[in-house]
């Protein structure tokens, strides 16, 4: 949180806003934010890793893509599997579905907590609003085929607001910045529907196959049904239970 937080303050210093942050707030506000930051790093931090790192689909079409453009080969493919693996030990032991209830009882903990405050706590931005930004501005922006946290996080009208708000303030785009954006806008968006397409494929191969598993104990008793009686035919006729009698045609047919 404090490397986090110190951050947080450089950017403000370098786009020229003077800020000393905490200072102004009382005891009781700090004591709040450590208590936030904890339940934060409990409750919403697995459930943003797994959304960025574990998930399948959303690894391999945001987060892998980023950084290996954004580092150098081969290390990209060293950090990137290190990194990877790392989370999945992380949060291996503890199911999936606990995993994502916990982090939307958190965004609706963290809606609450803002109300319709323009910061978590009062006017000025605190190291909570810097934690807050961190975890929830990736989650809201980046391009998720997997997006179960992402929709709750929009269904929560203040928090985006909140996230935009301190982007516009803090940490406005550049011309530059503007234009890398909307030239990457496209790739984002290519990337996104190959990714919902594969996840459409997926759906439907599952479909499929649990049909399958669902015929396959109908066709197996039909088959256990017949097997069972043949054998029951071949024992009864072994052990005489049934005779066959063949009769001689000529003796069959009267005179």
């Amino acid at each position: 949180m404090l490397l986090l937080s110190s951050r947080f303050v450089e950017v403000l210093r370098k786009s020229g806003q003077e800020v000393v942050i905490d200072a102004d707030l009382t005891v009781s506000e700090r004591s709040q934010i450590d208590a936030f930051s904890c339940y934060l790093q409990q409750y919403l931090n697995p459930a943003v890793l797994h959304t960025f790192w574990v998930d399948d689909l959303n690894y391999s079409t945001v987060t892998h893509h980023w950084f290996s453009s954004r580092l150098s080969f081969p290390y990209s493919l060293y950090y990137l599997e290190k990194r990877r693996k790392r989370m999945q030990r992380f949060l291996s032991e503890k199911p999936v579905t606990a995993i994502m209830k916990d982090g939307l009882e958190a965004l609706n903990m963290l809606s609450a907590k803002l109300g319709d405050n323009k910061f978590f706590c009062g006017n000025k931005p605190s190291s909570l609003d810097a934690l807050v930004f961190g975890y929830l501005a990736p989650l809201l922006r980046l391009p998720l085929p997997n997006d179960r946290l992402q929709l709750h996080l929009r269904a929560c009208p203040n928090l985006v607001r909140f996230i935009e708000q301190v982007a516009s303030i803090y940490l406005p785009p550049s011309e530059e910045q503007l234009r890398m954006q909307k030239a990457e806008r496209k790739m984002w968006e290519s990337r996104l529907q190959k990714a919902e397409r594969a996840k459409e494929a997926e759906k439907a191969a599952t479909t499929e196959s649990n049909q399958t598993q669902e015929d396959l104990p109908l066709r197996d008793t039909i088959l256990f049904g017949l097997g069972a009686l043949t054998l029951s035919l071949l024992f009864a006729l072994h052990s005489g239970i049934i005779q066959v009698v063949v009769e001689d045609e000529e003796q069959a047919i009267p005179e």
